[in-house]
């Protein structure tokens, strides 16, 4: 079900919304929906600058001066590259 809205936008980007709708051969509507999703299924993946795996950086020590280079190898018995 779809709910009709107002939504205000400067008059550049309007413009931009209106040549893609037609380049594409469809609606301003659709145009700002899809767009619409694609930025809130970009906001739903991981942001990796904040993972907490990084705080790990530094306190983890191994006798092996390889392990960046041969992890696969280490963690999954893989030949790395």
């Amino acid at each position: 079900m779809s709910k009709r809205t107002q939504l205000y936008f400067p008059e550049e980007l309007l413009q931009r919304v209106k040549e893609e709708a037609e380049k594409e051969g469809t609606s301003m509507a659709e145009v700002v929906r899809v767009a619409v999703m694609e930025y809130l299924e970009r906001k739903k993946r991981v942001d990796w600058d904040k993972d907490p795996v990084w705080s790990l950086i530094g306190r983890v020590e191994s006798d092996r001066g390889d392990l960046s280079s041969k992890h696969d190898h280490y963690l999954y018995e893989v030949e790395g590259k």
